[in-house]
């Protein structure tokens, strides 16, 4: 089940589980876009899957505030798609825009200059893809005067260059088709299926890649982790198995999908397989961690049972 080339019942188990059919084949293989003979059925499947998820409307609104729309100094410029620029930012509808630009730190407006709206949720931002909709708690921050603004996430793995959406938003780019699962947390937000033979592509497990010498999950880059030593903990399996437990290591370090878990240590981590339904709860000794935040008391999951000792004759 390691092969670089997109192992055949491990893509066919992730489709079937979207899609609702059995699919059979390898690695999803896509014809140029601009004169398409007939699909082969894989690759047909893989550049519908996208589909699965849909995208939040694009709402156009004609003023926020004492904000009107329209081109004059101080209104809100329209940009498409539902977007505006409010001097050096960028709204969708009336909800301010930020991006984190490195991880830990504060977000940041977008530049309108360098804001381009794709459709179907999906932003180019100079040279970087990004979704349109936060994807968990953390992904919101308050305005001065208390307004909720959003920050969104980047798709790390995704090219910018040749990024695309098409009439049916199906997202892809000259490298691979990307699997929207963002309306589903216990899945990773975006999922990538080489476009030809995933050449220098390499599934780890439980949604983790390894690409061009960095480390993936989904789509999103695993900070500061070693490449060539990194595994998913729970092994090769396919994202649709794993549950909760999508925890990866390298030879010192440990994360749940792309955040770090703070003091485990990969040498003694593990995940207890018995009464520890979709393996949600994980173990660095007697510490014990559930998805990416450590418990204040040990879960009784991660107690150490010691043997007894035999008494000497």
């Amino acid at each position: 089940m390691g092969s670089t080339k997109y192992p055949e019942r491990r893509f066919g188990v992730c489709l079937a589980f979207l899609l609702g059919t059995l699919v059979t084949g390898g690695a999803a293989r896509a014809q140029d876009a601009s004169t398409p003979p007939p699909p082969a059925p894989e690759a047909a499947s893989a550049a519908q899957a996208p589909a699965a998820a849909a995208p939040a409307p694009e709402t156009e609104v004609t003023q926020c505030g004492d904000l009107q729309v329209g081109t004059g100094e101080g209104q809100l410029r329209p940009l498409g798609h539902g977007y505006y620029a409010e001097g050096k930012r960028v709204r969708r509808g009336c909800t301010l825009l930020l991006r984190r630009p490195v991880k830990n730190r504060a977000p940041e407006a977008f530049s309108p200059a360098a804001f381009r709206p794709l459709g179907c949720g999906f932003i180019r931002y100079a040279a970087s893809v990004y979704w349109s909709q936060p994807l968990s708690d953390e992904d919101h921050v308050n305005e001065p005067n208390g307004q909720r603004a959003d920050v969104l996430t980047k798709l790390d793995l995704a090219d910018a260059e040749t990024f695309e959406v098409d009439a049916e938003c199906r997202p892809r780019d000259a490298r691979f088709f990307y699997l929207n699962h963002a309306a589903r947390s216990e899945l990773p937000a975006f999922v990538a299926v080489p476009r030809g033979d995933g050449q220098g592509y390499e599934e780890l497990g439980c949604g983790f890649v390894r690409y061009e010498g960095r480390v993936f999950f989904g789509t999103r880059l695993v900070e500061g982790a070693h490449a060539p030593s990194f595994t998913s903990v729970l092994g090769r399996l396919p994202y649709v198995e794993c549950g909760s437990g999508m925890y990866g290591k390298d030879k010192a370090k440990v994360w749940w999908q792309q955040e770090l878990l703070r003091g485990a240590k990969a040498k003694t981590f593990r995940i207890p397989k018995d009464e520890n339904p979709e393996f949600r709860v994980s173990c660095d000794g007697r510490r014990s961690f559930q998805l990416a935040s450590a418990d204040k008391r040990p879960n009784l999951l991660c107690r150490v049972v010691k043997k007894p000792v035999k008494k000497r004759k």
